[in-house]
């Protein structure tokens, strides 16, 4: 039993590395991919981040006048959906020239969306300051 329980333990730290790969040493087109992938759901976990505190931002910048809130949040959702079918169409087309379902359209199609998506966090993170 204790045996197990030493195994057990020397495979979380190895659990937790594979999860993370190695980006800074790329030497192969599969690692270029994963790294794509996990630039791709970096940046979009960032993005929803960025998006749920803006939102905690408006809460309470707006909270003394629930017209201007719900304003402010109905612009807030067209400018987030027009953004997202932007960013979607563009990366699409930065990929055109790549056949689709193939490895490197996915590794473009990431790259794209992950570098635009940085760049609406950042936007984001910027909009209705907090005072």
């Amino acid at each position: 039993m204790r045996n197990l329980f030493i195994f057990s333990a020397l495979l979380i730290p190895l659990s937790g590395a594979a999860a993370q790969p190695d980006c800074a040493n790329i030497s192969t087109s599969q690692q270029v991919d994963v790294c794509a992938k996990h630039a791709k759901e970096s940046a979009d976990a960032k993005l929803n981040s960025s998006y749920k505190d803006l939102i905690k931002r408006v809460g309470s910048q707006y909270q003394a006048d629930a017209n201007l809130h719900d304003e402010f949040m109905k612009k807030l959702k067209e400018s987030q959906r027009a953004w997202l079918k932007l960013r979607d169409t563009n990366c699409a087309l930065e990929a055109f020239e790549v056949e689709v379902g193939q490895p490197a359209y996915v590794t473009t199609v990431n790259n794209c969306v992950a570098r635009m998506s940085l760049d609406r966090s950042v936007y984001l993170d910027k909009t209705l300051p907090d005072l």
